[in-house]
């Protein structure tokens, strides 16, 4: 019996690997450059990119730690709903009616990378 519980583990373990591989990384980045960089850098570090003055201090996306602890979902959702929905900095805007699920999708993968 712990063998199956065991390869299931490892699968489950696959899956957030698995659904970035059929995210378009390069489309990912394209659109996280343009709509999210202002605010959240080009790295996701707050650095270059960022319009200093223009956005107050975005928490970092490139925190390893953090960024492995939450679950693609959540960052679907925050991208999708916006940050106030979230209860995150209410200046996050929800992007849901400008950008489709996928492309969606592609940014978090995309952030993924950092």
């Amino acid at each position: 019996m712990k063998n199956p519980i065991t390869i299931i583990a490892m699968l489950l373990a696959l899956v957030p690997g698995l659904a970035a591989a059929e995210a378009d990384l390069a489309r990912g980045k394209q659109i996280y450059d343009q709509m999210c960089a202002g605010c959240h850098g080009y790295k996701g570090d707050g650095g270059e990119g960022h319009r200093g003055g223009f956005s107050p201090h975005v928490p970092t996306l490139a925190n390893k730690e953090y960024m492995a602890s939450v679950p693609d979902e959540y960052l679907v959702m925050i991208v999708k709903k916006g940050g106030a929905y979230m209860g995150k900095m209410v200046t996050m805007p929800a992007w849901e009616k400008r950008l489709s699920d996928e492309e969606i999708r592609d940014i978090v993968a995309h952030m993924r990378t950092f």
